[in-house]
């Protein structure tokens, strides 16, 4: 009995996405500890890049793309926040443009999983 090559593909495919979403969770931790100026903040994605790091399947260039894509999640979560504030604001006080916010964190996600999926298909 052959085995297939294709046969083995689904769970090097989660394996993959586990990898992604991981360094996703950096990317997201790292931007979060950014916009909040708050040293602490970037302890924790630090430490979980390390540990990344030192699995050898996920520091392959497919799964660092993750980073880019979890950089946009802390931008739409602050243009979620600040959504109902924008329509009630007044002009000229200092509450931020969700737009602005949301369109570079959709920007990033959708760029990183977009380039995630072409370079895992060049690559199998």
């Amino acid at each position: 009995m052959t085995v297939q090559p294709h046969a083995s593909r689904p769970s090097a495919h989660l394996t993959g996405c586990a990898g992604f979403w991981l360094w996703a969770l950096v990317g997201a931790g790292l931007v979060f500890g950014l916009i909040s100026f708050v040293i602490f903040f970037l302890i924790p994605p630090v430490v979980l890049a390390v540990l990344l790091a030192r699995r050898s399947r996920w520091t392959e260039c497919p799964a660092l793309l993750g980073i880019v894509a979890g950089a946009g999640l802390p931008l739409l979560v602050v243009a979620a926040l600040n959504w109902s504030d924008w329509h009630n604001r007044t002009i000229g006080d200092a509450t931020p443009n969700p737009f602005y916010w949301g369109a570079v964190g959709i920007c990033l996600l959708v760029a990183g999983i977009a380039a995630y999926r072409l370079r895992s298909r060049r690559s199998s």
